[in-house]
């Protein structure tokens, strides 16, 4: 299980298992099941600020073991659901039903993690409100929901993880790590999953790139949520499937959505800001549990 952290890979390490012929991944990416098991989920628009902002969540047990109903034997079998490391109650309920589970957890500098999860709110005009400073402000829905600035407090989170599950099965890798040697995270990845380590997935498509849309017309036929999509998954969900699961055709598409979305860079003095203000004394908490350097987390916002 890949527990998280969003905006940090996750993704990314998604479709890099589902290449692997010797793992089978859950072919929804988010199932969310151990968070919401039981739960009615709101409609979108008795939700307006997005406090249960997930709807395509699976809460039915039998809906989620009927995800698995296509495994032939793959040696390790996984989903992705970053909802995981921020619901304390999902850590439980996955120690008791998964008692020996392998998670894996990918974590990004917590304030870049948040910039970028903006950036994807823009992409996707789910936007809790249009200005980043509002991250500033205590009282706002940046700090109310669990997926803006809360999401970000590692330490809180994965303590739950540490004290429920062995340390032998918690593998933890870094956003940096991932982007500077993706060939060495993976290697690390099948290796403590039980697969074979000498796989190499294709690594040329860049995936879940966040932004602010550029052309709107554009991003109608080619985004998240496109007009073709749609078309290809009313006329036939079984050949958009097959187009969905091609790593080419992927690679062309993300590539497409990439020149469609501009970024624009944080401001330093707010970098700064955030550190001190959400997570400072998380970081320095979150080194001593895993016995990583995050100095760099620390220095990129002070300087």
């Amino acid at each position: 299980m890949i527990i998280g952290a969003g905006k940090s890979g996750t993704t990314s390490l998604y479709e890099y298992l589902k290449e692997h012929p010797e793992v089978y991944m859950s072919p929804v990416k988010e199932t969310n099941f151990f968070a919401v098991e039981g739960e009615t989920l709101v409609d979108a628009k008795a939700d307006p600020n997005q406090m249960n902002h997930y709807p395509w969540s699976i809460t039915d047990r039998a809906a989620y073991e009927d995800l698995f109903k296509d495994v032939k034997g793959e040696k390790a079998i996984g989903e992705v659901s970053p909802m995981y490391l921020y619901t304390p109650e999902a850590a439980r309920k996955i120690k008791a039903t998964i008692p020996n589970v392998k998670l894996v957890v990918i974590l990004r500098n917590p304030i870049d993690r948040l910039y970028s999860r903006y950036l994807h709110l823009a992409r996707e005009n789910r936007l809790p409100s249009h200005d980043f400073s509002d991250a500033l402000d205590k009282n706002s829905i940046w700090w109310k929901r669990n997926d803006l600035v809360q999401e970000g407090l590692y330490f809180k989170h994965l303590s739950i993880y540490f004290e429920l599950f062995d340390q032998s099965q918690l593998k933890v890798f870094t956003y940096d790590e991932l982007r500077k040697n993706p060939k060495k995270v993976i290697a690390e990845l099948y290796d403590f999953i039980g697969v074979d380590a000498t796989f190499q997935p294709d690594m040329s498509a860049e995936y879940n790139v966040s932004g602010f849309i550029k052309n709107k017309f554009a991003d109608q036929l080619i985004g998240q949520n496109s007009l073709i999509k749609k078309t290809i998954a009313k006329a036939s969900p079984r050949l958009l499937d097959a187009v969905t699961n091609n790593t080419n055709i992927k690679k062309w598409i993300n590539g497409l959505r990439k020149k469609n979305l501009e970024k624009k860079p944080l401001d330093p003095t707010m970098r700064t800001q955030l550190l001190q203000l959400a997570y400072q004394e998380d970081i320095n908490s979150l080194q001593s549990l895993l016995k990583i350097d995050f100095s760099n987390w620390i220095n990129t916002a002070a300087s």
